[in-house]
């Protein structure tokens, strides 16, 4: 009998150990489960983030192309104009030249004048 109870105490207290030990498994199993899925949300995260990284990048790329071409632009824009202020500079300098001419011809036209207008008092006196 004293074998038997024996025998039933160590059943009990392997009993006992094995409640403790599946419920330690069980912590065990939560704590590998919720470590798995903030691994998986780490990982989505990342995804994310990466995804988040090309596109900025893709953007950044689209911006330079379009700062590219308005550079482009710019630059055969102020060629043109310089072009173009040659063009009138040359045309404002010739018009002076002309405009020169004619004052010069204006006042030999007038000097024509004063002379004749003398000779015409002479010839009244």
């Amino acid at each position: 009998l004293s074998q038997q109870n024996a025998l039933a105490d160590q059943c009990t207290a392997a009993a006992v150990q094995l409640v403790n030990m599946q419920s330690q498994l069980e912590e065990a199993q939560g704590q590998v489960q919720s470590t798995s899925l903030d691994h998986e949300a780490s990982w989505d995260e990342k995804d994310s983030i990466f995804s988040e990284q090309s596109a900025l990048q893709a953007r950044v790329a689209g911006l330079c192309a379009e700062r590219d071409g308005l550079m482009a632009e710019v630059a055969s824009l102020k060629e043109a104009l310089v072009m173009r202020d040659g063009e009138l500079c040359a045309q404002t300098s010739e018009a002076d030249d002309r405009l020169q001419l004619v004052a010069a011809e204006r006042d030999a036209l007038q000097d024509q004048v004063a002379v004749l207008q003398a000779q015409v008092e002479e010839a009244q006196q």
